[in-house]
């Protein structure tokens, strides 16, 4: 049996386990390359003080603490976002539906294998896509955008870790809830 807030797992996995670097983001190695290089082509009749060196050193930890202050209030937004949507399960909401293939189909993937739908192999998301329950939602496409009222069955979460509420077989954007009862 699954429980209904199988999103907590998703979003210790998009939120804890990711850390992404783009190749714009400068690092802690490419930082001290930059110094290293710095040091090596400075004029030597006009060297750069130690103080000059000392400031850049603590202008990149106070941006390196900055970058750990954003992170963490992601995750809270996250735990939030997920804790606000875990509260709506049994009430009657009303919402708009989104499209539901991808979310259905991770949902599928959990319940038959336990494991999302980008973790199975092939086979496995052969049958997936055969699942009803996938049929139903790439058939219930058109309805993307209309509003939906029902009573909240479990949180899911889409591929990013955004909690949606699984009303009835449809899913609904947390955020477009305009009744709770």
């Amino acid at each position: 049996m699954t429980s209904p807030i199988d999103a907590v797992t998703a979003l210790q996995n998009t939120t804890a386990g990711k850390k992404t670097s783009s190749s714009a983001d400068l690092g802690q190695v490419d930082f001290m390359k930059l110094i290293i290089a710095q040091m090596r082509n400075q004029n030597p009749l006009e060297p750069q003080k130690d103080s000059d060196f000392m400031a850049q050193m603590a202008q990149f930890e106070a941006l390196n603490q900055m970058k750990t202050v954003a992170d963490s209030m992601k995750v809270l937004q996250g735990v939030q976002e997920l804790n606000s949507a875990a509260s709506m399960i049994g009430k009657t909401i009303t919402g708009q539906q989104v499209d539901a293939i991808a979310v259905t189909r991770d949902l599928v993937g959990r319940d038959l294998y336990g494991r999302p739908f980008a973790k199975l192999t092939s086979l496995e998301r052969a049958e997936v896509n055969k699942d009803d329950r996938v049929v139903a939602a790439a058939a219930d496409l058109p309805n993307a955008g209309n509003e939906v009222s029902g009573r909240v069955d479990r949180v899911v979460t889409d591929e990013k870790g955004i909690p949606m509420l699984l009303v009835g077989g449809k899913v609904v954007d947390l955020f477009t809830i305009s009744e709770v009862q």
